[in-house]
């Protein structure tokens, strides 16, 4: 099933106001349109969208990299990890597998959207992302199976549902496609010149916020900051960010589920810096 909204209005606001009546109409209105729209949507689905698992190849210790590839048509989009406040994030299940101990997603690199102000990540056209598998038992095949919501995006925005699996055997052949996507993932900052990242928190309001100096020579003429804190329940917002010298400044806000305490650490903090031809990204960073 797919549910339909405008592109520009899914993000999660940055603050919760008091609804007036008009925007209480509104919005049942433009429900209402979406719920008449979305079976049609869901119909053409198989229009917007294409999966597929590429199979590649036997790697070292057993493990395999293959990949799931989606294909969209023209005009439309979907999002990586992080999609930004304008963007839905990507769920992939592959718990249905078979012969499967774990899987690590190799995001290449995305380009950066901007959506009615906001920014967004993702991809355009089509999405290869590597996919490395470690078996339960080696030399086996694997059946991968994955249960997916994605985001996809034109004038409409659905989270759409998707099944793909593919079967993963012998040593396979590589694949240019998946190693190009190789190719674009992030690498460790300290490959790019990182010498310092220090951080500092401030209490707000509604939760903190968090300010990064990253030391390290410019990735190109733009360059986007996404901050996270893997691994728990707080959400970042986008960031905004400029140079000062050598330095590249970061902000962003940090807020807790259901307005707690926002506590973390140091250590907790990392980052990922996309430029028009490079990816990097660090975890931790030091006191000022």
């Amino acid at each position: 099933m797919a549910y339909v909204m405008p592109c520009e209005h899914y993000r999660i606001p940055a603050r919760r106001a008091r609804p007036s009546l008009r925007t209480l109409v509104g919005a049942l209105s433009a429900m209402a349109v979406a719920l008449l729209t979305a079976p049609a949507m869901a119909q053409s689905l198989a229009q917007i969208v294409q999966a597929e698992i590429r199979p590649g190849w036997r790697i070292e210790d057993g493990r395999h990299m293959a990949a799931l590839h989606l294909r969209l048509a023209d005009g439309w989009r979907t999002y990586w990890r992080v999609p930004g406040q304008a963007g839905i994030a990507p769920v992939l299940d592959w718990s249905a597998s078979q012969n499967l101990a774990r899987v690590t997603a190799h995001w290449p690199r995305p380009e950066v959207f901007d959506q009615a102000g906001y920014r967004s990540m993702g991809f355009a056209r089509e999405l290869v992302l590597p996919l490395e598998l470690e078996p339960r038992r080696p030399g086996r095949p694997i059946a991968l199976i994955g249960e997916l919501t994605i985001g996809l995006c034109n004038e409409t925005c659905i989270p759409a549902d998707l099944t793909v699996s593919g079967a993963v055997r012998g040593n396979g052949a590589p694949d240019p496609a998946i190693s190009a996507a190789l190719a674009t993932r992030a690498e460790p900052a300290a490959q790019a010149g990182l010498s310092r990242a220090t951080c500092s928190v401030t209490q707000a309001e509604r939760g903190a916020d968090l300010t990064l100096r990253a030391t390290l020579p410019r990735l190109g003429h733009n360059e986007h900051v996404v901050m996270e804190i893997p691994g728990g329940p707080l959400w970042v917002s986008d960031s905004r960010s400029w140079r000062e010298g050598n330095d590249l400044v970061a902000t962003a806000r940090v807020m807790a589920p259901q307005r707690g305490p926002v506590t973390f650490g140091r250590d907790q903090v990392a980052f990922t810096i996309i430029g028009p031809d490079r990816m990097v990204e660090h975890l931790g960073c030091t006191g000022d």
